[in-house]
């Protein structure tokens, strides 16, 4: 998961506002750096840092501002199989700055400058943006997730370019402010610039946005198979994505939780932030009071791609706090968006909760048990439910409690995960082990290619 944004003034003179705003507002999408490009009389100009997107704009805006540029594109970084992006290369009558959101396997790394790389490639051999990304799709297909945006240049012209990969695996929209055209991993991207959501970019679509507006052209099609953990983990809350609004998509998890798991509680809490929506749609449904009894410190490291099993833990212990004034005593369910490897809520939450003396503690998952690993890794076998795929989700359940040491795990099954997001073309492959990359790259993870 990463963030990207794309800008094409039209007939707006100077869209870096537009740019600022909108790449803050798609920060929770990666905090281990950001970038920017924006088309200038003398070329793309980047910058790039390992800081939060505000700190490291807001003292460039003046400079960036004085420019004026027509066209930009930013970049939040999460996925470890990339850098900083965007990047910036010219070759012969082309310069090209691009920034993606995606994991490919069996590609060089830095992913981005692979992709990159063909880009251009096909610029310098067909000289038509068509084609080159037409050729860029075919070699990457079966390796996995890529939305992009890319401005391109030649002969001092500027198209902004975005593409979705042909299974439309991650997330990307068209947004439309007067005087200019946005593109965004989320809806929340183009609300930070204050844009109207026109649509998601279909997969396998390109747009070539320039001084006439959007063209768009369809270059490659295939099952779509978004992937589901959008909608319970990645994605903003006040984001809807293919038409589901992910808030209400959590809640209704909880809801169909109430229903299939009514525990004798006194209290229902969340992990914040992504754990709020489905925790409220169960206190709401099974009408349980709901505190906020877990606050996040907002300077602990995300622990979701820690790998080293030390860090992780020491993040996890970072990450939470719990008001003891109000769970002493308390039988408690805690909503969480998913279990992983474990660490976090063993550490970081069932621990805790302990210690402020609550007398019980539940967990309520948004997510069906993750089984297999995410095609990202498919050599991992860390996940708590890692091999349980044949047991039901009840069973699954008790076994991943024992594990972390909490009275019980209320998972969904995946019927229920499909019916709250109510869209066909998923990926849950850590799910149900069916992957959207090819055969040869899974590595023997054990999946149903």
């Amino acid at each position: 998961m990463s963030g990207v944004l794309g800008i094409y003034g039209t007939t707006r003179p100077n869209i870096m506002e537009e740019l600022f705003y909108g790449l803050c507002a798609l920060q929770h999408r990666g905090e281990e750096g950001c970038g920017i490009a924006i088309a200038s009389a003398a070329g793309l100009l980047v910058k790039k840092a390992r800081e939060p997107i505000y700190y490291f704009l807001k003292d460039e805006l003046p400079f960036l501002e004085a420019i004026r540029p027509q066209a930009g594109i930013g970049h939040a970084l999460y996925e470890g199989s990339s850098d900083l992006q965007p990047t910036r290369s010219y070759r012969g009558p082309w310069g090209v700055s691009l920034a993606m959101d995606g994991v490919l396997l069996g590609v060089p790394r830095p992913q981005e400058r692979y992709v990159e790389g063909l880009l251009l490639d096909g610029l310098q051999a067909t000289g038509s943006m068509e084609e080159a990304c037409r050729q860029t799709l075919a070699a990457l297909d079966g390796h996995g997730s890529c939305s992009l945006v890319a401005l391109v240049q030649r002969d001092g012209a500027t198209v902004l370019l975005a593409l979705r990969d042909p299974r439309g695996i991650k997330p990307l929209c068209l947004g439309e402010k007067e005087g200019c055209w946005l593109v965004a991993s989320e809806s929340k991207g183009l609300d930070g610039a204050e844009a109207e959501l026109v649509r998601d970019v279909r997969p396998g679509e390109l747009l070539l946005i320039g001084e006439t507006g959007v063209n768009s052209l369809t270059l490659r099609e295939a099952p779509h198979q978004h992937c589901a953990f959008e909608w319970v983990y990645f994605a903003d809350p006040t984001s809807a994505i293919e038409g589901r609004n992910v808030y209400l998509v959590r809640k209704a998890l909880g809801r169909m939780l109430a229903d299939a798991y009514p525990l004798d509680v006194d209290l229902v809490i969340c992990s914040p932030d992504s754990g709020r929506g489905v925790a409220l749609g169960y206190a709401q449904t099974r009408g349980l009071p709901f505190e906020e009894a877990v606050v996040k410190n907002p300077g602990a490291k995300r622990t979701f791609q820690v790998e080293d099993p030390d860090e992780r833990g020491r993040a996890a212990r970072a990450k939470f706090f719990i008001n003891q004034d109000v769970i002493r005593g308390r039988r408690v369910v805690l909503g969480d968006d998913s279990i992983v490897r474990g660490t976090v809520v063993r550490e970081g939450m069932i621990a805790k909760l302990r210690r402020a003396g609550a007398r019980e503690v539940h967990l309520l998952i948004s997510c069906p048990a993750l089984c297999y690993p995410c095609f990202k890794d498919p050599a991992s076998k860390a996940y708590a439910a890692y091999g349980f795929q044949s047991l039901a989700a009840a069973e699954v359940g008790r076994r991943v409690a024992q594990k972390l040491g909490a009275e019980s795990v209320c998972y969904p099954s995946l019927a229920m995960l499909q019916e709250a997001i109510g869209h066909e073309g998923l990926c849950q492959a850590c799910m149900d082990g069916v992957y959207p990359v090819a055969a040869e790259l899974l590595r023997g993870c054990g999946g149903k290619e």
